[in-house]
This record gives structure tokens, C-alpha cells and sequence, in this order.
């Protein structure tokens, strides 16, 4: 490959109903490939266990390109396709819905262009979508829904009745089937099921129709500021209700103030995690984007900016081991891989390009309790899930050669 650079190209929602955690995707993105030419954070890390040395990559600098999704599918694939052919980018990167991510691995399978998916949790990405190309950090609907049933045994017990509102589309749907399936392995029943249209804001006629129906805690299988209003209107109506958010985050609380307060829910990292390489990468991303008064903890990361963080420097640790730019080199590098992202141990499967890595369990703080970008408390342990090759999502993969 000619030239002293390289460069990545970032596929965010950068506006829209998903910016906030676009905005920190884009933040970690950054972050790593300063670290990568600079040195600093994990790369420099004892605990990090890469041959990245923080003086490029390949002995070249690693610049990038970002463009805006707005979260619309449609511009993230035509987005994605400019970013091929104008910046000539060697990696794609984002994805913080689903669809986006979907349409960003299309491409890059079309492109012959190693893709690292970020937010998406559809079980397709890494089930019946998947491709050679594409690679995801991020845990799925059905990891979600395995490691979310264990706390809520143990918080709610096993006679529980349920009512729940999913999100109508192909993420609602297949998280709507895994948390059904995991909850009725507990003894739960479902006595009240809908769907919610994609952008529904008044969700206040939704909580009127459950008033009559005799039921122990509430299963909300939305995302974004559908999530947000949800809560809000169920708050309003039932101030007391037990509340289940199987996909939270922190731009959901953080728009929900005191809405989200006990509510239980699965968050791609936590801030509250204690480990070397989650408090390295706590550390230099305040550091980084402290505020101008010199207070750093006003600039705390979310799950979306370590997941963002965690998939470029496995990238361009790749490329490392390979000692290649060549895709199909490097996705053999990539493949099998056992890596250390701040949560243990974990393995980026060959068999399906999906991370088998550990799932944090969380519960809404208390609005006075809210500071510094903290909005959960973890709720034990991160929870170990996994399942086989020829099971699940990955039963339905086949990623095919070239």
C-alpha cells in the first residue's frame, strides 16, 4: 500500500434520534487512533496485550474519515459506500442502530472491507446477515436476554406475570422471542403484548391500556428516545412499577432523569467497572475530554465510546499480528482471537465474527444520586454468556469465503 497514511472511516449518527451515543462512538473512534499514532491508553498498557506501539500502524500514520448517518439506513449505506470510494478508507467502522449497522456490513462484504460494527444488537448482524467481512464487539438480543434472566430470578422470583411493549421491527421482534423464551425458563408469564411503531413520542395510552391488567413488572424491548418516552409515561401512571429495559444505556437515562431510577437493564459497559483496562480507558477518555474548566470527570464514557474504542484498536492490533493490510490476512488474525477489553477474558469467534464476552447487568440510580455520567449501578457481577456454533444466531450464519 503507497502513501505514509492510511485511513479509517467512522459511520456514526452523528444527528438524529441516536446522536447521543453517536457523538461518544465518535469520541472513543477518535481517542483510539490518537492512541494508535501517539501511544497512550491501552496501547501503552502493560495489561494490553497487543503489538500496537503507538507509533502507527505498519510504519504508517492512520488518519480518518467521518460521515453522518442522521440514523437512517439508507444514508448509512450510501455513506458507507463514499467513505470506500473517495477516501479510499482500508476499515469501516459504526453502526449505532442496527439498521445502520446492517447497511454498513452490506457494504463492506461488497467492497472486500473489514467491518467493525459497534451498537447494534440484532441478532442477524452476527446471525443470518453475517458476512467474512464483519466483526462485532457488542453482545446480541439473545446474550442480552441469557444474561438478564438469572438477576431478574433472583430480584422478582419465579411466579411473576409480565407485560410487554416491543420495539416493531426486526431488533424488537427477535429481542421480544429471546426475552420470552429466557423469562418463561424462569416461570414468567406474559398477560399483555403489543408493538410500538419506531418513533412513537406519546406513550401515555399505552399505560392506560395495562391499568386493569394484574401484572408484576413491566418489559420494555424499545431503544432510543422511544425507551425514554416509555419510561417517562409508565412512571407517570405506575410511580412504583417494576420496570425491565433488557437494551439500556446511558444516553436512555440520561434523557430520562429520574425515570430510569430501578429500572433493570443490560449496558455494553459501565464506567462503575473496576478492572485495569476499564479504569485505563476511564482515565484517558476524561482526560481527553475534560471540560474546558479543568474537570475531567464531566467527561465520563459511556458503553458506546469503549465498544468504539475497543473494535478499532482490535483492528489495527490485527493488522499488527498479520503484518499486512490485506483484508483477508487480517481477518484471519481477527478470527479466534482471545483479548482483554476491561471485562475478562473473551474471544472473537471465528465461526461467526461475534464476541463471546461478558454482559453487565445494571439498575437506574436515583435521579440525586446521578453524577458524572454514572446513571446505573451494576448488579453484581458482569454475567458470562455464551452458546455454541451450531446454536442460536450463529446457527443461522454462514460466512462463505472469497
Amino acid at each position: 500500500m503507497s502513501g505514509d497514511s492510511v485511513t479509517f472511516g467512522f459511520n456514526v449518527a452523528s444527528s438524529g434520534a441516536y446522536s447521543t451515543a453517536g457523538k461518544q462512538e465518535l469520541r472513543g473512534f477518535k481517542l483510539a487512533v490518537k492512541h494508535i499514532n501517539n501511544g497512550g491508553g491501552w496501547v501503552t498498557s502493560e495489561k494490553y496485550e497487543s503489538p500496537l506501539d503507538g507509533d502507527g500502524l505498519l510504519d504508517k500514520e492512520v488518519e480518518f474519515a467521518v460521515e453522518d448517518t442522521g440514523g437512517s439506513s439508507d444514508t448509512a449505506r450510501s455513506n458507507a459506500q463514499r467513505l470506500v470510494d473517495s477516501e479510499d478508507v482500508i476499515m469501516l467502522a459504526g453502526g449505532t442502530s442496527s439498521s445502520s449497522g446492517l447497511a454498513n456490513q452490506e457494504v463492506a462484504a461488497q467492497n472486500q472491507v473489514i467491518y467493525m460494527a459497534t451498537m447494534g444488537n440484532a441478532n442477524s448482524l452476527t446471525g443470518a446477515d453475517c458476512n467474512r467481512y464483519s466483526f462485532r464487539e457488542m453482545f446480541n438480543n439473545r446474550m442480552a436476554a441469557e444474561a438478564l434472566a438469572p438477576a431478574l430470578g433472583d430480584e422478582f422470583g419465579d411466579d411473576i406475570n409480565y407485560v410487554k411493549i416491543s420495539q416493531d421491527n426486526e431488533w424488537g421482534r427477535t429481542l421480544r422471542d429471546d426475552m420470552e423464551t429466557t423469562l418463561g425458563n424462569l416461570g414468567w408469564a406474559p398477560v399483555w403484548d403489543t408493538t410500538a411503531q419506531v418513533g412513537t413520542s406519546d406513550y401515555s395510552q399505552y399505560a392506560a391500556d395495562i391499568k386493569s391488567v394484574d401484572f408484576d413488572v413491566i418489559v420494555l424491548g424499545l431503544g432510543g428516545l422511544d425507551a425514554v418516552n416509555a419510561l417517562r409515561a409508565f412512571r407517570d401512571e405506575f410511580p412504583d412499577s417494576n420496570i425491565v429495559l433488557p437494551i439500556a444505556s446511558r444516553d436512555i437515562a440520561q434523557t430520562a432523569g429520574g425515570a430510569i431510577e430501578g429500572v433493570i437493564g443490560t449496558v455494553a459497559w459501565s464506567p462503575e467497572i473496576n478492572s485495569p483496562l476499564s479504569n485505563t480507558f476511564r482515565e484517558t477518555f476524561r482526560e481527553e475530554y475534560g471540560s474546558s474548566t479543568g474537570t475531567s470527570k464531566s467527561a465520563s464514557p459511556s458503553g458506546a465510546a469503549h465498544i468504539a474504542y475497543t473494535q478499532t484498536l482490535q483492528y489495527a492490533s490485527a493488522v499488527e499480528r498479520a503484518g499486512t493490510f490485506n483484508p483477508i490476512d487480517v481477518i484471519g488474525a481477527l478470527e479466534g482471537h482471545e483479548y482483554d477489553a476491561g471485562l475478562g477474558t473473551q474471544t472473537l469467534r471465528a465461526c461467526d465474527h461475534q464476541a463471546m464476552r461478558q454482559v453487565p447487568i445494571v439498575r437506574g440510580k436515583p435521579e440525586v444520586r446521578q453524577s458524572y455520567g454514572s446513571y446505573y449501578g451494576l448488579v453484581g457481577e458482569p454475567a458470562d454468556v455464551q452458546y455454541a456454533c451450531d446454536s442460536g444466531p450463529a446457527a443461522n450464519c454462514s460466512l462463505g469465503g472469497s
